[in-house]
Protein backbone atom coordinates (compact mmCIF):
# COMPACT_ATOMS: atom_id res chain seq x y z
CA UNK A 1 0.00 0.00 0.00
CA UNK A 2 1.59 3.28 -1.17
CA UNK A 3 0.60 6.86 -0.31
CA UNK A 4 1.80 9.78 -2.41
CA UNK A 5 0.73 13.24 -3.47
CA UNK A 6 0.34 14.17 -7.10
CA UNK A 7 -1.17 16.87 -9.24
CA UNK A 8 -4.00 15.97 -11.60
CA UNK A 9 -1.64 16.64 -14.50
CA UNK A 10 0.92 14.30 -12.96
CA UNK A 11 -1.69 11.59 -12.44
CA UNK A 12 -2.75 11.58 -16.10
CA UNK A 13 0.52 12.54 -17.84
CA UNK A 14 1.68 9.19 -19.11
CA UNK A 15 1.17 7.73 -22.55
CA UNK A 16 0.45 4.24 -21.17
CA UNK A 17 -1.48 4.90 -17.97
CA UNK A 18 -5.23 4.20 -17.84
CA UNK A 19 -7.84 4.04 -15.09
CA UNK A 20 -10.65 1.48 -14.99
CA UNK A 21 -13.86 1.74 -13.01
CA UNK A 22 -14.74 -1.86 -12.08
CA UNK A 23 -18.28 -2.92 -12.81
CA UNK A 24 -19.01 -3.65 -9.14
CA UNK A 25 -18.77 0.09 -8.54
CA UNK A 26 -21.75 2.35 -9.15
CA UNK A 27 -22.08 3.98 -12.56
CA UNK A 28 -21.79 7.74 -13.06
CA UNK A 29 -24.29 9.40 -10.73
CA UNK A 30 -23.43 13.10 -10.55
CA UNK A 31 -26.05 15.53 -11.79
CA UNK A 32 -26.61 19.28 -12.06
CA UNK A 33 -26.27 19.99 -8.34
CA UNK A 34 -22.88 18.24 -8.09
CA UNK A 35 -21.68 19.72 -11.40
CA UNK A 36 -22.43 23.23 -10.16
CA UNK A 37 -20.62 22.64 -6.86
CA UNK A 38 -17.60 21.31 -8.79
CA UNK A 39 -17.50 24.32 -11.14
CA UNK A 40 -18.17 26.91 -8.44
CA UNK A 41 -15.36 25.48 -6.29
CA UNK A 42 -12.95 25.88 -9.19
CA UNK A 43 -14.12 29.42 -9.92
CA UNK A 44 -13.57 30.37 -6.28
CA UNK A 45 -10.08 28.84 -6.33
CA UNK A 46 -8.85 30.83 -9.33
CA UNK A 47 -9.80 34.06 -7.55
CA UNK A 48 -7.36 33.31 -4.73
CA UNK A 49 -3.79 32.08 -4.43
CA UNK A 50 -4.41 28.96 -2.36
CA UNK A 51 -3.67 25.50 -3.66
CA UNK A 52 -6.76 23.42 -4.44
CA UNK A 53 -6.99 19.91 -2.99
CA UNK A 54 -9.19 17.38 -4.81
CA UNK A 55 -9.23 14.75 -2.08
CA UNK A 56 -8.08 11.14 -1.90
CA UNK A 57 -8.17 8.71 -4.79
CA UNK A 58 -7.98 4.99 -4.01
CA UNK A 59 -6.46 2.88 -6.77
CA UNK A 60 -5.94 -0.85 -6.97
CA UNK A 61 -2.86 -1.69 -8.99
CA UNK A 62 -3.55 -4.04 -11.87
CA UNK A 63 -0.24 -3.37 -13.66
CA UNK A 64 2.19 -0.94 -12.06
CA UNK A 65 2.38 2.45 -13.86
CA UNK A 66 0.00 1.18 -16.55
CA UNK A 67 -3.43 0.00 -15.38
CA UNK A 68 -5.32 0.89 -12.21
CA UNK A 69 -8.84 0.24 -10.95
CA UNK A 70 -10.48 3.18 -9.20
CA UNK A 71 -11.80 1.94 -5.87
CA UNK A 72 -12.88 5.34 -4.59
CA UNK A 73 -13.04 8.61 -6.51
CA UNK A 74 -14.70 7.40 -9.69
CA UNK A 75 -17.36 10.14 -9.67
CA UNK A 76 -14.75 12.89 -9.33
CA UNK A 77 -12.40 11.47 -11.96
CA UNK A 78 -15.24 10.92 -14.44
CA UNK A 79 -16.51 14.46 -13.86
CA UNK A 80 -12.99 15.75 -14.39
CA UNK A 81 -12.70 14.10 -17.80
CA UNK A 82 -16.15 15.33 -18.87
CA UNK A 83 -15.22 18.85 -17.73
CA UNK A 84 -11.91 18.85 -19.62
CA UNK A 85 -13.68 17.73 -22.80
CA UNK A 86 -16.13 20.63 -22.37
CA UNK A 87 -13.27 23.12 -21.81
CA UNK A 88 -11.42 21.94 -24.91
CA UNK A 89 -14.60 22.19 -27.00
CA UNK A 90 -15.28 25.77 -25.96
CA UNK A 91 -11.67 26.78 -26.50
CA UNK A 92 -11.71 25.18 -29.98
CA UNK A 93 -14.77 27.24 -30.84
CA UNK A 94 -12.64 30.32 -30.05
CA UNK A 95 -9.46 29.16 -31.78
CA UNK A 96 -8.93 32.56 -33.41
CA UNK A 97 -8.62 34.21 -30.02
CA UNK A 98 -5.12 35.67 -29.62
CA UNK A 99 -4.83 34.01 -26.19
CA UNK A 100 -5.01 30.60 -27.87
CA UNK A 101 -2.32 31.23 -30.46
CA UNK A 102 0.12 28.79 -28.83
CA UNK A 103 -2.42 26.53 -27.13
CA UNK A 104 -1.73 22.86 -27.94
CA UNK A 105 -5.11 21.11 -28.16
CA UNK A 106 -3.65 17.77 -29.26
CA UNK A 107 -1.33 17.55 -26.26
CA UNK A 108 -4.16 18.24 -23.81
CA UNK A 109 -6.30 15.51 -25.39
CA UNK A 110 -3.36 13.10 -25.28
CA UNK A 111 -2.79 13.78 -21.60
CA UNK A 112 -6.34 13.67 -20.29
CA UNK A 113 -8.48 11.77 -22.80
CA UNK A 114 -6.70 9.54 -25.28
CA UNK A 115 -3.10 8.95 -26.28
CA UNK A 116 -2.89 6.95 -29.48
CA UNK A 117 -4.92 3.83 -28.77
CA UNK A 118 -4.86 4.29 -25.00
CA UNK A 119 -8.08 5.77 -23.59
CA UNK A 120 -7.23 7.25 -20.20
CA UNK A 121 -10.50 6.54 -18.38
CA UNK A 122 -12.65 3.45 -18.81
CA UNK A 123 -16.05 3.76 -17.07
CA UNK A 124 -18.09 0.72 -16.05
CA UNK A 125 -18.36 -1.64 -19.01
CA UNK A 126 -21.97 -0.89 -19.92
CA UNK A 127 -21.27 2.86 -20.24
CA UNK A 128 -18.06 2.69 -22.24
CA UNK A 129 -19.62 2.95 -25.69
CA UNK A 130 -21.49 6.08 -24.60
CA UNK A 131 -18.43 7.62 -22.91
CA UNK A 132 -16.22 6.88 -25.91
CA UNK A 133 -18.71 8.44 -28.32
CA UNK A 134 -19.57 11.55 -26.28
CA UNK A 135 -16.26 12.30 -24.54
CA UNK A 136 -13.45 10.57 -26.42
CA UNK A 137 -14.75 10.85 -30.01
CA UNK A 138 -16.55 14.09 -29.09
CA UNK A 139 -19.76 13.23 -30.92
CA UNK A 140 -22.69 15.55 -30.35
CA UNK A 141 -25.20 12.78 -29.95
CA UNK A 142 -25.53 9.20 -28.74
CA UNK A 143 -28.64 7.10 -28.15
CA UNK A 144 -28.48 6.77 -24.38
CA UNK A 145 -30.06 3.75 -22.71
CA UNK A 146 -29.48 4.29 -18.99
CA UNK A 147 -29.53 7.11 -16.42
CA UNK A 148 -25.73 7.10 -16.12
CA UNK A 149 -25.33 7.50 -19.88
CA UNK A 150 -27.77 10.41 -19.85
CA UNK A 151 -25.68 12.01 -17.09
CA UNK A 152 -22.47 11.66 -19.11
CA UNK A 153 -24.16 13.30 -22.07
CA UNK A 154 -25.92 15.90 -19.91
CA UNK A 155 -22.75 16.74 -17.97
CA UNK A 156 -20.84 17.60 -21.10
CA UNK A 157 -23.66 19.83 -22.36
CA UNK A 158 -24.07 21.52 -18.98
CA UNK A 159 -20.37 22.31 -18.63
CA UNK A 160 -20.17 23.59 -22.21
CA UNK A 161 -23.07 25.96 -21.56
CA UNK A 162 -21.56 27.25 -18.31
CA UNK A 163 -17.97 27.54 -19.55
CA UNK A 164 -19.08 29.37 -22.69
CA UNK A 165 -20.33 32.20 -20.47
CA UNK A 166 -16.75 32.84 -19.29
CA UNK A 167 -14.01 34.90 -21.01
CA UNK A 168 -11.20 32.92 -22.59
CA UNK A 169 -8.66 34.12 -20.04
CA UNK A 170 -10.75 32.74 -17.20
CA UNK A 171 -11.24 29.40 -18.95
CA UNK A 172 -7.47 29.04 -19.34
CA UNK A 173 -7.07 29.79 -15.63
CA UNK A 174 -9.59 27.05 -14.87
CA UNK A 175 -7.57 24.57 -16.90
CA UNK A 176 -4.33 25.63 -15.21
CA UNK A 177 -5.97 25.27 -11.80
CA UNK A 178 -7.16 21.75 -12.66
CA UNK A 179 -3.72 20.69 -13.83
CA UNK A 180 -2.01 21.98 -10.67
CA UNK A 181 -4.64 20.69 -8.24
CA UNK A 182 -3.27 18.18 -5.74
CA UNK A 183 -4.54 14.69 -5.02
CA UNK A 184 -3.51 12.14 -2.45
CA UNK A 185 -3.13 8.83 -4.22
CA UNK A 186 -3.52 5.66 -2.18
CA UNK A 187 -2.26 2.77 -4.27
CA UNK A 188 -3.46 -0.62 -3.09
CA UNK A 189 -2.01 -4.00 -3.87
CA UNK A 190 -5.13 -6.20 -4.00
CA UNK A 191 -8.71 -6.80 -2.94
CA UNK A 192 -7.76 -7.19 0.74
CA UNK A 193 -6.13 -3.77 0.86
CA UNK A 194 -9.04 -2.31 -1.13
CA UNK A 195 -11.64 -3.66 1.30
CA UNK A 196 -9.76 -2.37 4.34
CA UNK A 197 -9.02 1.06 2.90
CA UNK A 198 -12.48 1.65 1.44
CA UNK A 199 -14.06 0.89 4.82
CA UNK A 200 -11.66 3.34 6.50
CA UNK A 201 -12.64 6.00 3.95
CA UNK A 202 -16.29 5.14 4.54
CA UNK A 203 -15.93 5.69 8.28
CA UNK A 204 -14.65 9.20 7.68
CA UNK A 205 -18.23 10.25 6.96
CA UNK A 206 -18.00 10.60 3.19
CA UNK A 207 -21.22 11.10 1.26
CA UNK A 208 -21.86 7.55 0.10
CA UNK A 209 -25.11 5.82 -0.67
CA UNK A 210 -26.21 3.13 1.78
CA UNK A 211 -25.51 0.54 -0.89
CA UNK A 212 -21.90 1.69 -1.11
CA UNK A 213 -21.63 1.71 2.67
CA UNK A 214 -22.95 -1.82 3.08
CA UNK A 215 -20.76 -3.10 0.25
CA UNK A 216 -17.62 -1.69 1.88
CA UNK A 217 -18.74 -2.91 5.32
CA UNK A 218 -19.24 -6.49 4.13
CA UNK A 219 -15.96 -6.48 2.18
CA UNK A 220 -14.19 -5.38 5.35
CA UNK A 221 -15.98 -8.05 7.43
CA UNK A 222 -14.80 -10.66 4.94
CA UNK A 223 -11.29 -9.31 5.53
CA UNK A 224 -11.76 -9.66 9.30
CA UNK A 225 -13.45 -13.10 9.51
CA UNK A 226 -12.06 -15.05 6.53
CA UNK A 227 -9.24 -17.50 7.01
CA UNK A 228 -6.15 -16.04 5.29
CA UNK A 229 -6.15 -18.33 2.26
CA UNK A 230 -9.83 -17.52 1.51
CA UNK A 231 -9.81 -13.77 2.16
CA UNK A 232 -9.12 -12.71 -1.42
CA UNK A 233 -11.71 -15.06 -2.94
CA UNK A 234 -14.38 -14.09 -0.38
CA UNK A 235 -13.89 -10.39 -1.09
CA UNK A 236 -13.92 -11.15 -4.80
CA UNK A 237 -17.24 -12.96 -4.32
CA UNK A 238 -18.81 -9.82 -2.86
CA UNK A 239 -17.37 -7.72 -5.68
CA UNK A 240 -18.86 -10.04 -8.29
CA UNK A 241 -22.35 -10.00 -6.74
CA UNK A 242 -22.34 -6.23 -6.40
CA UNK A 243 -21.22 -6.06 -10.02
CA UNK A 244 -24.50 -7.74 -11.00
CA UNK A 245 -26.51 -5.58 -8.57
CA UNK A 246 -25.10 -2.37 -10.05
CA UNK A 247 -25.89 -3.59 -13.54
CA UNK A 248 -29.53 -3.88 -12.43
CA UNK A 249 -29.46 -0.54 -10.59
CA UNK A 250 -28.29 1.22 -13.72
CA UNK A 251 -31.29 -0.17 -15.58
CA UNK A 252 -33.97 0.70 -13.02
CA UNK A 253 -36.57 3.19 -14.26
CA UNK A 254 -38.57 4.17 -11.15
CA UNK A 255 -37.04 2.75 -7.97
CA UNK A 256 -33.72 3.83 -6.48
CA UNK A 257 -31.09 1.60 -4.90
CA UNK A 258 -31.34 2.81 -1.31
CA UNK A 259 -35.13 2.47 -1.29
CA UNK A 260 -34.89 -1.13 -2.49
CA UNK A 261 -32.27 -1.79 0.19
CA UNK A 262 -34.71 -0.50 2.85
CA UNK A 263 -37.60 -2.59 1.45
CA UNK A 264 -35.38 -5.67 1.40
CA UNK A 265 -34.41 -5.14 5.02
CA UNK A 266 -38.06 -4.52 5.92
CA UNK A 267 -38.83 -7.91 4.39
CA UNK A 268 -36.00 -9.85 6.05
CA UNK A 269 -34.47 -7.72 8.86
CA UNK A 270 -36.86 -6.62 11.65
CA UNK A 271 -39.80 -5.78 9.39
CA UNK A 272 -40.97 -2.17 9.42
CA UNK A 273 -38.97 -1.63 12.62
CA UNK A 274 -35.84 -1.58 10.47
CA UNK A 275 -34.52 1.98 10.40
CA UNK A 276 -30.80 2.23 9.55
CA UNK A 277 -27.81 0.16 8.53
CA UNK A 278 -27.00 -0.18 12.22
CA UNK A 279 -30.03 -2.48 12.53
CA UNK A 280 -28.60 -4.67 9.78
CA UNK A 281 -25.17 -4.66 11.40
CA UNK A 282 -26.69 -5.67 14.76
CA UNK A 283 -28.32 -8.73 13.20
CA UNK A 284 -25.07 -9.60 11.41
CA UNK A 285 -23.04 -9.33 14.64
CA UNK A 286 -25.36 -11.86 16.33
CA UNK A 287 -24.96 -14.42 13.54
CA UNK A 288 -22.89 -17.52 14.24
CA UNK A 289 -21.19 -18.04 10.88
CA UNK A 290 -20.32 -14.53 9.69
CA UNK A 291 -19.01 -15.56 6.28
CA UNK A 292 -22.08 -17.66 5.38
CA UNK A 293 -24.39 -14.93 6.70
CA UNK A 294 -22.82 -12.30 4.43
CA UNK A 295 -22.88 -14.58 1.41
CA UNK A 296 -26.53 -15.48 2.01
CA UNK A 297 -27.57 -11.86 2.61
CA UNK A 298 -25.95 -10.40 -0.52
CA UNK A 299 -27.26 -13.30 -2.62
CA UNK A 300 -30.80 -12.55 -1.41
CA UNK A 301 -30.18 -8.84 -1.99
CA UNK A 302 -29.22 -9.54 -5.60
CA UNK A 303 -32.39 -11.60 -6.01
CA UNK A 304 -34.45 -8.72 -4.63
CA UNK A 305 -32.95 -6.21 -7.07
CA UNK A 306 -33.54 -8.63 -9.93
CA UNK A 307 -37.17 -9.09 -8.88
CA UNK A 308 -37.78 -5.36 -8.46
CA UNK A 309 -36.57 -4.93 -12.03
CA UNK A 310 -39.14 -7.55 -13.08
CA UNK A 311 -41.85 -5.72 -11.13
CA UNK A 312 -41.15 -2.50 -13.01
CA UNK A 313 -42.20 -4.17 -16.27
CA UNK A 314 -44.57 -6.91 -15.06
CA UNK A 315 -47.66 -7.37 -17.22
CA UNK A 316 -50.34 -8.02 -14.63
CA UNK A 317 -53.67 -6.22 -14.23
CA UNK A 318 -53.41 -5.80 -10.45
CA UNK A 319 -49.76 -4.77 -10.59
CA UNK A 320 -50.78 -2.05 -13.05
CA UNK A 321 -53.56 -0.98 -10.69
CA UNK A 322 -51.11 -0.83 -7.78
CA UNK A 323 -48.86 1.44 -9.82
CA UNK A 324 -51.82 3.64 -10.74
CA UNK A 325 -52.37 4.16 -7.01
CA UNK A 326 -48.63 4.86 -6.50
CA UNK A 327 -47.23 1.91 -4.55
CA UNK A 328 -46.68 2.90 -0.89
CA UNK A 329 -43.30 2.07 0.68
CA UNK A 330 -44.86 -0.46 3.09
CA UNK A 331 -46.21 -2.54 0.19
CA UNK A 332 -42.83 -3.29 -1.44
CA UNK A 333 -41.58 -5.70 1.26
CA UNK A 334 -44.62 -7.92 0.57
CA UNK A 335 -43.82 -7.80 -3.15
CA UNK A 336 -40.20 -8.72 -2.45
CA UNK A 337 -41.20 -11.75 -0.38
CA UNK A 338 -43.87 -12.68 -2.92
CA UNK A 339 -41.40 -12.86 -5.78
CA UNK A 340 -39.06 -14.87 -3.58
CA UNK A 341 -41.76 -17.42 -2.79
CA UNK A 342 -43.58 -17.57 -6.13
CA UNK A 343 -40.83 -16.95 -8.69
CA UNK A 344 -42.43 -17.07 -12.13
CA UNK A 345 -45.86 -18.26 -10.91
CA UNK A 346 -47.94 -15.47 -12.49
CA UNK A 347 -51.23 -16.63 -10.95
CA UNK A 348 -49.97 -16.45 -7.38
CA UNK A 349 -48.22 -13.16 -7.99
CA UNK A 350 -51.44 -11.74 -9.43
CA UNK A 351 -53.38 -12.76 -6.31
CA UNK A 352 -50.72 -11.13 -4.15
CA UNK A 353 -50.92 -7.91 -6.20
CA UNK A 354 -54.72 -8.03 -5.82
CA UNK A 355 -54.41 -8.29 -2.01
CA UNK A 356 -51.92 -5.42 -1.92
CA UNK A 357 -54.04 -3.24 -4.20
CA UNK A 358 -57.00 -3.63 -1.82
CA UNK A 359 -54.85 -2.66 1.17
CA UNK A 360 -53.48 0.34 -0.72
CA UNK A 361 -56.89 1.56 -1.91
CA UNK A 362 -58.43 1.31 1.55
CA UNK A 363 -55.46 3.05 3.19
CA UNK A 364 -55.44 5.90 0.67
CA UNK A 365 -59.22 6.35 0.82
CA UNK A 366 -59.36 6.48 4.61
CA UNK A 367 -56.03 8.30 4.99
CA UNK A 368 -55.97 7.76 8.75
CA UNK A 369 -53.22 9.07 10.98
CA UNK A 370 -53.09 5.60 12.49
CA UNK A 371 -49.96 3.75 11.36
CA UNK A 372 -50.95 0.88 9.09
CA UNK A 373 -47.36 -0.39 9.02
CA UNK A 374 -47.47 -1.21 12.73
CA UNK A 375 -50.61 -3.29 12.14
CA UNK A 376 -49.09 -5.16 9.22
CA UNK A 377 -45.64 -5.77 10.70
CA UNK A 378 -46.20 -9.19 12.26
CA UNK A 379 -48.09 -10.31 9.15
CA UNK A 380 -45.16 -9.28 6.94
CA UNK A 381 -42.56 -11.02 9.11
CA UNK A 382 -44.62 -14.24 9.26
CA UNK A 383 -45.63 -14.28 5.58
CA UNK A 384 -44.35 -17.60 4.24
CA UNK A 385 -46.03 -17.74 0.84
CA UNK A 386 -49.44 -18.97 2.01
CA UNK A 387 -51.81 -16.58 0.21
CA UNK A 388 -55.02 -17.93 1.77
CA UNK A 389 -53.56 -17.37 5.22
CA UNK A 390 -52.33 -13.93 4.19
CA UNK A 391 -55.82 -12.88 3.07
CA UNK A 392 -57.39 -14.11 6.30
CA UNK A 393 -54.79 -12.51 8.56
CA UNK A 394 -54.96 -9.14 6.80
CA UNK A 395 -58.76 -9.17 6.76
CA UNK A 396 -58.92 -10.08 10.46
CA UNK A 397 -56.28 -7.52 11.43
CA UNK A 398 -57.77 -4.60 9.53
CA UNK A 399 -61.27 -5.33 10.85
CA UNK A 400 -59.94 -5.72 14.40
CA UNK A 401 -58.14 -2.38 14.13
CA UNK A 402 -61.33 -0.84 12.60
CA UNK A 403 -59.59 2.04 10.75
CA UNK A 404 -59.27 0.12 7.48
CA UNK A 405 -61.89 -2.55 8.21
CA UNK A 406 -65.10 -3.20 6.28
CA UNK A 407 -67.30 -1.00 8.47
CA UNK A 408 -65.13 2.12 8.31
CA UNK A 409 -64.37 1.49 4.64
CA UNK A 410 -68.10 1.52 3.86
CA UNK A 411 -68.58 4.63 5.98
CA UNK A 412 -65.91 6.52 4.03
CA UNK A 413 -67.38 5.42 0.69
CA UNK A 414 -70.73 6.79 1.80
CA UNK A 415 -69.24 10.13 2.78
CA UNK A 416 -68.25 13.13 0.70
CA UNK A 417 -65.63 11.79 -1.70
CA UNK A 418 -64.98 14.96 -3.65
CA UNK A 419 -61.31 15.85 -3.13
CA UNK A 420 -60.29 12.30 -2.24
CA UNK A 421 -56.96 11.27 -3.77
CA UNK A 422 -58.49 8.00 -4.99
CA UNK A 423 -61.78 9.35 -6.38
CA UNK A 424 -60.63 9.36 -10.00
CA UNK A 425 -59.18 5.87 -9.60
CA UNK A 426 -62.47 4.61 -8.10
CA UNK A 427 -64.50 6.07 -10.97
CA UNK A 428 -62.15 4.58 -13.57
CA UNK A 429 -62.51 1.17 -11.93
CA UNK A 430 -66.28 1.61 -11.91
CA UNK A 431 -66.12 2.63 -15.57
CA UNK A 432 -64.27 -0.55 -16.43
CA UNK A 433 -66.97 -2.59 -14.67
CA UNK A 434 -69.78 -1.10 -16.79
CA UNK A 435 -67.99 -1.32 -20.13
CA UNK A 436 -69.15 -3.88 -22.64
CA UNK A 437 -67.94 -7.38 -21.85
CA UNK A 438 -64.43 -8.03 -23.12
CA UNK A 439 -63.61 -4.34 -23.51
CA UNK A 440 -61.05 -2.67 -21.28
CA UNK A 441 -60.47 1.06 -20.83
CA UNK A 442 -56.96 0.69 -19.38
CA UNK A 443 -55.40 2.55 -22.32
CA UNK A 444 -58.09 5.24 -22.39
CA UNK A 445 -57.68 8.73 -20.95
CA UNK A 446 -59.57 12.00 -20.88
CA UNK A 447 -58.10 15.28 -22.01
CA UNK A 448 -57.47 17.40 -18.88
CA UNK A 449 -59.44 14.94 -16.78
CA UNK A 450 -61.73 16.50 -14.18
CA UNK A 451 -64.52 15.57 -11.77
CA UNK A 452 -67.98 16.78 -12.75
CA UNK A 453 -70.64 17.59 -10.16
CA UNK A 454 -73.77 16.52 -12.00
CA UNK A 455 -75.84 18.63 -9.65
CA UNK A 456 -73.54 21.67 -9.77
CA UNK A 457 -71.73 23.13 -6.81
CA UNK A 458 -73.16 26.20 -5.11
CA UNK A 459 -73.13 29.04 -7.69
CA UNK A 460 -71.19 32.23 -7.14
CA UNK A 461 -72.60 35.46 -5.75
CA UNK A 462 -75.53 36.89 -7.74
CA UNK A 463 -75.86 33.60 -9.66
CA UNK A 464 -78.83 31.27 -9.49
CA UNK A 465 -79.00 27.52 -9.81
CA UNK A 466 -80.25 26.41 -13.17
CA UNK A 467 -83.38 24.27 -13.40
CA UNK A 468 -83.65 20.52 -12.96
CA UNK A 469 -81.93 20.19 -9.58
CA UNK A 470 -83.07 19.54 -5.99
CA UNK A 471 -83.58 23.03 -4.56
CA UNK A 472 -85.96 24.63 -2.04
CA UNK A 473 -88.49 27.42 -2.62
CA UNK A 474 -85.61 29.94 -2.57
CA UNK A 475 -83.92 28.06 -5.40
CA UNK A 476 -81.16 26.98 -3.01
CA UNK A 477 -79.78 23.64 -1.87
CA UNK A 478 -80.84 22.57 1.60
CA UNK A 479 -78.22 22.02 4.30
CA UNK A 480 -78.96 18.29 4.10
CA UNK A 481 -78.31 18.26 0.37
CA UNK A 482 -75.05 20.17 0.74
CA UNK A 483 -73.74 17.93 3.49
CA UNK A 484 -74.99 14.54 2.28
CA UNK A 485 -75.50 14.54 -1.49
CA UNK A 486 -73.58 17.27 -3.35
CA UNK A 487 -70.12 15.71 -2.89
CA UNK A 488 -71.22 12.07 -2.69
CA UNK A 489 -70.00 9.66 -5.33
CA UNK A 490 -73.53 9.38 -6.74
CA UNK A 491 -73.25 13.00 -7.89
CA UNK A 492 -69.69 12.80 -9.23
CA UNK A 493 -68.48 11.73 -12.65
CA UNK A 494 -65.33 11.66 -14.77
CA UNK A 495 -65.32 14.20 -17.58
CA UNK A 496 -62.88 15.97 -19.87
CA UNK A 497 -61.87 19.52 -19.03
CA UNK A 498 -63.36 20.98 -22.21
CA UNK A 499 -66.67 19.15 -21.70
CA UNK A 500 -66.86 20.30 -18.08
CA UNK A 501 -66.20 23.91 -19.04
CA UNK A 502 -68.88 23.83 -21.74
CA UNK A 503 -71.73 22.69 -19.46
CA UNK A 504 -70.86 24.44 -16.17
CA UNK A 505 -74.04 25.47 -14.36
CA UNK A 506 -76.46 24.73 -17.18
CA UNK A 507 -79.91 23.21 -16.62
CA UNK A 508 -79.92 19.46 -16.18
CA UNK A 509 -81.86 18.98 -19.43
CA UNK A 510 -78.94 20.53 -21.32
CA UNK A 511 -76.35 18.60 -19.34
CA UNK A 512 -77.93 15.22 -19.99
CA UNK A 513 -78.24 16.07 -23.66
CA UNK A 514 -74.48 16.74 -23.80
CA UNK A 515 -73.79 13.48 -21.94
CA UNK A 516 -75.83 11.54 -24.49
CA UNK A 517 -74.32 13.32 -27.49
CA UNK A 518 -70.77 12.89 -26.29
CA UNK A 519 -70.70 9.64 -24.28
CA UNK A 520 -66.94 9.13 -24.08
CA UNK A 521 -67.55 6.99 -21.03
CA UNK A 522 -70.44 4.72 -20.12
CA UNK A 523 -70.82 6.51 -16.79
CA UNK A 524 -71.85 9.59 -18.77
CA UNK A 525 -74.24 7.67 -21.00
CA UNK A 526 -75.91 5.88 -18.08
CA UNK A 527 -76.95 9.11 -16.31
CA UNK A 528 -80.22 8.99 -18.22
CA UNK A 529 -81.02 5.68 -16.49
CA UNK A 530 -80.94 7.39 -13.10
CA UNK A 531 -82.62 10.69 -13.94
CA UNK A 532 -86.32 11.15 -13.05
CA UNK A 533 -88.53 13.16 -15.41
CA UNK A 534 -85.48 14.87 -16.88
CA UNK A 535 -84.35 16.09 -13.44
CA UNK A 536 -81.43 15.23 -11.18
CA UNK A 537 -82.59 15.14 -7.59
CA UNK A 538 -81.91 13.23 -4.39
CA UNK A 539 -83.64 10.08 -5.65
CA UNK A 540 -81.38 9.97 -8.75
CA UNK A 541 -78.24 10.57 -6.75
CA UNK A 542 -79.15 7.88 -4.22
CA UNK A 543 -79.79 5.25 -6.92
CA UNK A 544 -76.49 5.96 -8.68
CA UNK A 545 -74.68 6.22 -5.35
CA UNK A 546 -75.92 2.77 -4.31
CA UNK A 547 -74.81 1.19 -7.58
CA UNK A 548 -71.28 2.60 -7.33
CA UNK A 549 -70.96 1.79 -3.61
CA UNK A 550 -72.16 -1.77 -4.16
CA UNK A 551 -69.51 -2.11 -6.86
CA UNK A 552 -66.78 -0.65 -4.60
CA UNK A 553 -67.64 -2.84 -1.60
CA UNK A 554 -67.34 -5.93 -3.76
CA UNK A 555 -64.33 -4.73 -5.76
CA UNK A 556 -62.22 -3.96 -2.67
CA UNK A 557 -63.37 -6.84 -0.50
CA UNK A 558 -60.83 -9.42 0.69
CA UNK A 559 -63.55 -12.08 0.69
CA UNK A 560 -64.11 -11.59 -3.04
CA UNK A 561 -60.51 -12.35 -4.07
CA UNK A 562 -60.50 -15.29 -6.45
CA UNK A 563 -58.28 -17.93 -4.85
CA UNK A 564 -59.51 -20.80 -7.01
CA UNK A 565 -56.22 -20.55 -8.92
CA UNK A 566 -54.47 -21.77 -5.80
CA UNK A 567 -56.24 -25.11 -5.83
Amino acid sequence: MDFYRKSILGLFDSSQKSFLIPVYQRAYSWEKEEWNVFLNDLLEQIEGNNNYFYGNILLETIKKDVTYEIIDGQQRITTLSIFIRAILNILKSRNKDILLKEFDFATKENIFLKNGGNIKLRPVEYDRACYDAIIIDNKSDFQTSSPSQKRIKGGKKHFENEIDKLPTEKILKLLDKIESTDLTIIELGGKKDSALMFELENNRGKDLTNMEKIKSYFMYQMYVYSIPEETESNIENISNIFKHIYLIINDLKTLNEDSILIYHNNAYIRGYNYRTLDDLKDVFKKSKDKIDWIKSYISELHTTFSNMKKFESVDDIYAHKLKQLSVPAYIYPFIIKGYNFFGEDKSKLSILFNILEIITFRAKLINSRANIQERLNSILLNFNGDLSALINKINEKLNFEWYWGDSNFKSYLNGGLYGSTVLNYLLWQYENSIQNKGYSIKQFSLDKEQIEHISPRTPGENEKLASGYDVNEKNEYTEEFLSKYLNSVGNLMLISGSHNASIGNKPFSEKIKSYNQNPLLNQQAEIKEFSLDNTWKIGSIEKRHKKIIDFALKRWSFSKIDITKLV
